[in-house]
């Protein structure tokens, strides 16, 4: 089907009539139909029916429209992209994050790049490490943030925000000892129930490095993907974890405490683009938003950290 016959098939596909169809496209009735007909030639079977005045689309018709109407609303988003380029020069932009960043950092981010071009098409996703990495190489994505990526030739990665890991604890299983500057060993929390990660991310390696190095092993029960899903564990009770600080910020100070790590596990986020396209004033500003949500995210971070500290065995050394 051609282009034209496709909006002319949709049109009457959602107003039952040639003339409602004519009226919503601003043509004639005698070109609706004289489309219709052309459609049904080029297809070597009827459309519609005509039942009591109305046109009753055939099987084969209902059968068509479900691709028809996935293919004209990827058809209007480009027309809109057009539009926004040919009057306002606003243009379009595709984001991705991992999931950990994805709500406590691309979300605020994209509130505030959308407040600043609020005609642009803005394309929000969450992918994992690696499916940002692809995503960027086929020019599905303009840009992606993730925690210490693997190195690509193709891929270049610019760090935007820094942070470090923390051990969340629900408020009900408060960790011995206090005072400002107490600090516990991870030694003695290995009897209570931890929240393991079943992935190999930068995050999950750092921690788990650092345990093997003092040859510790948490009991876990409970094994998650997300940083996430691991802090709303820990605010229900199941648990301990270690988690981000982005997504630990995010925990209600009434459920979770919040504890330093020493020696501090630190990470870094990249943006990631393709090294063979350039990168636009879009793309240019989210950076700078997403910067900006992380530092004033990282902010509240002393305020919301709690004695004891938590030290690996060779820290106390």
């Amino acid at each position: 089907m051609r282009l034209r016959q496709i909006e002319v098939f949709r049109a009457v596909m959602l107003t039952g009539t040639v003339t409602e169809a004519a009226r919503l496209l601003h043509i004639s009735q005698p070109v609706v139909t004289r489309v219709l007909q052309h459609a049904e030639t080029s297809l070597g079977f009827r459309l519609f029916d005509r039942v009591k005045g109305r046109l009753q689309p055939t099987t084969e018709a209902v059968a068509l429209y479900g691709d028809v109407q996935r293919l004209y609303g990827e058809i209007e988003r480009v027309r809109r992209v057009s539009e926004s380029l040919r009057h306002k020069g606003a243009g379009r932009l595709r984001v991705a994050a991992t999931p950990s960043l994805a709500a406590p950092l691309l979300v605020p981010a994209v509130r505030r790049f959308c407040a600043r071009h609020p005609d642009t098409q803005v394309q929000v996703l969450t992918h994992h490490t690696d499916e940002i990495v692809q995503a960027l190489l086929r020019n599905e994505l303009d840009l992606g943030f993730a925690f210490a990526p693997p190195r690509h030739e193709a891929i270049d990665g610019e760090p935007v925000a820094t942070g470090r890991m923390l051990l969340a604890v629900p408020r009900e299983q408060p960790l011995p000892g206090g005072g400002r500057r107490a600090r516990v060993p991870m030694r003695q929390l290995l009897d209570r129930a931890f929240i393991d990660y079943d992935d190999n991310s930068s995050l999950g390696l750092l921690v788990r490095q650092m345990l093997a190095r003092n040859a510790l092993e948490p009991r876990s029960t409970l094994e998650v993907q997300t940083y996430s899903l691991a802090l709303s564990l820990v605010e229900s009770g199941l648990g301990l974890a270690v988690l981000d600080q982005f997504t630990a910020l995010g925990a209600p100070a009434d459920r979770v405490s919040l504890h330093d790590l020493q020696p501090a596990l630190a990470f870094e986020i990249h943006m990631l683009r393709a090294s063979h396209r350039g990168i636009s004033s879009l793309a240019d500003d989210m950076r700078e938003q997403f910067r900006l949500a992380a530092a004033e995210r990282g902010a509240s971070l002393p305020s919301r950290l709690e004695a004891p500290a938590v030290t690996f065995d060779h820290a106390l050394k």
